[in-house]
């Protein structure tokens, strides 16, 4: 996907469109700027996003994002426009890194790490406050103030896109735009069922959208800097390996 990053930066209001005949092989569907009836750059929810058609099915990816983990985020949409459902597995997503063996990178499920996170963080909340209560009755029913730590993520993203490249305003705010979606004022927060797609079978009726988390094999040594792409996204939807690269 070497030209990913600079086809949706510099070519928002272009029109490129994927699969031609020539393009599907074994189930598989690259984009291709050339065919205009399938393929086009969109603009889903403000983001400049690649999106092929075909058979009925519409899948969209966004600008891949590399993280202070060493992930990479991509906001993914798909809908069936046609007849049926669309059946979404991010288990089966993958990716090819811009390292010289193009090494292959996996789903990642953020939304369970999201989860665990969110139960350690309100079974702490709940001992200090009951550890609060038994000291002061006062206190009871009031929740303490996060801690540094609670900042600690935010930091970690900000040290990292500090680093000056050129993706870097469109980095900031995908970063923020999922930091904004995950924040959690009564009645405004997204669930992680909402921010992110998870691991299992993703059954939306004709419509599943939100990040998904790319990450590196257990055992690779390499690091991720802020300059490293994504050369190539598989999206299997319905069967068929919607390709982008």
């Amino acid at each position: 996907m070497k030209g990913f990053v600079f086809l949706l930066l510099t070519s928002i209001s272009a029109i490129g469109q994927a699969p031609g005949k020539g393009n599907v092989t074994a189930n598989v569907i690259a984009f291709d700027r050339a065919d205009l009836e399938h393929c086009s750059v969109v603009i889903v929810e403000h983001r400049p996003m690649l999106q092929t058609i075909y058979n009925g099915t519409s899948v969209a990816v966004g600008l891949p994002v590399s993280t202070a983990e060493g992930d990479f985020r991509v906001f993914i949409v798909v809908r069936q426009i046609g007849p049926g459902k669309a059946q979404v597995k991010p288990k089966d997503f993958s990716a090819l890194h811009s390292d010289p063996s193009h090494t292959r990178f996996s789903f990642y499920d953020k939304a369970a790490e999201v989860d665990k996170r969110t139960v350690r963080q309100n079974t702490k909340e709940t001992g200090v406050l009951t550890a609060g209560a038994r000291e002061d009755p006062s206190l009871q029913g009031v929740t303490p103030t996060p801690g540094p730590e609670a900042n600690s993520t935010r930091e970690a993203m900000w040290r990292r896109a500090k680093n000056e490249d050129l993706n870097r305003p469109t980095r900031e705010l995908e970063q923020n735009r999922e930091e904004d979606q995950s924040k959690s004022p009564p009645g405004v927060s997204m669930t992680p069922d909402e921010l992110y797609l998870r691991r299992s079978t993703v059954r939306q009726g004709s419509y599943a959208e939100g990040f998904v988390y790319f990450r590196k094999p257990k055992g690779s040594t390499f690091n991720i800097g802020s300059h490293d792409l994504l050369v190539e996204i598989d999206i299997p939807v319905n069967g068929i390996v919607f390709r982008f690269g």
